[in-house]
């Protein structure tokens, strides 16, 4: 057997294999991450589930006979979560499948068809992704308001219907594409949308993929448009709700906590079951 000292062992896929210090080392540091990052995710689930400053009076180790659901029940007696939580799931489909959308057709016309003015097309879409939101906000406000469409649901999508990171993120995934799978494929009769959605998108599945949880997770975690263009509490999205809920007088830490919890449910379980599609997607295509 090897000597300790020379490093540790440790079993892999039902094979030994020798941890060496370097590899000790690095694996200390990913878990020294994971805790760093994971433990104010704990102490909001935590915290949810104990009442008001039980965790800190047990020194973080409350009895289990203390737990209760009574936070999570105020949080949704405080404020109309549960309608809002319909509103962020529209927000979050509508605009996600709009923006997958208009993304892999703006990425196929900078790909695959030759035309003039190509590289200046994409070189201004890029551009666009420095403009900082902020200084949209007024034109966006003034464009949604001569619609009719303030404090609407379509009113928080409307100006994210089309937006410069994922064109630019299915464009490197397409250049990665043989140009010979797409000419077979106009031989064969098809058409540019036949060629996109038949051909293309299936041949870059995970960088498709990642495009649409990235417009997900941006769409579910968006706040100040949201905030700005909604007016009644039904139609706001769960994070405008949350705000408020922490903006209550009466309200206790525990229940900000719990209702805290309820908004990082889904994000938390949509980034777990997704997170190898989210790294292959993201690796093929901006590094190809």
């Amino acid at each position: 057997m090897t000597n300790t000292s020379t490093g540790m062992r440790r079993q892999l896929g039902g094979k030994w294999r020798t941890l060496r210090p370097g590899d000790a080392l690095r694996l200390a540091a990913i878990l020294a991450l994971v805790l760093i990052m994971g433990f104010p995710v704990f102490m909001t689930f935590a915290t949810g589930f104990f009442p008001n400053g039980e965790l800190v009076r047990s020194g973080l180790t409350p009895s289990l006979d203390r737990l209760t659901l009574d936070n999570f029940a105020e949080a949704l007696r405080s404020i109309p979560l549960v309608q809002q939580l319909g509103v962020s799931v529209v927000v979050v489909v509508v605009q996600s499948l709009a923006q997958l959308l208009t993304s892999a057709l703006a990425a196929y016309a900078l790909v695959f068809p030759s035309w003039r003015g190509r590289g200046i097309a994409f070189a201004v879409i890029v551009a666009t992704m420095a403009v900082p939101g902020e200084s949209l906000v007024i034109p966006n406000y003034e464009l949604v308001s001569s619609l009719g469409l303030r404090d609407t649901v379509l009113g928080i999508v409307v100006p994210f219907l089309a937006i410069g990171y994922p064109i630019f993120l299915l464009r490197q995934a397409f250049r990665s594409v043989d140009r010979e799978l797409w000419e077979a494929a106009r031989l064969d009769g098809c058409g540019d949308l036949r060629s996109l959605f038949l051909v293309i998108l299936p041949t870059c599945r995970n960088e498709v993929t990642t495009a649409a949880l990235w417009s997900a997770l941006a769409a579910w975690n968006g706040f100040f448009w949201p905030l700005l263009i909604t007016d009644s509490p039904q139609n706001r999205t769960l994070q405008v709700g949350l705000s408020q809920l922490v903006s209550g007088e009466s309200t206790s830490p525990s229940v900000i906590f719990a209702g805290t919890a309820l908004v990082l449910i889904p994000t938390v379980v949509l980034v777990m079951v997704s997170q190898r599609l989210i790294i292959s997607g993201m690796a093929r295509g901006v590094l190809k």
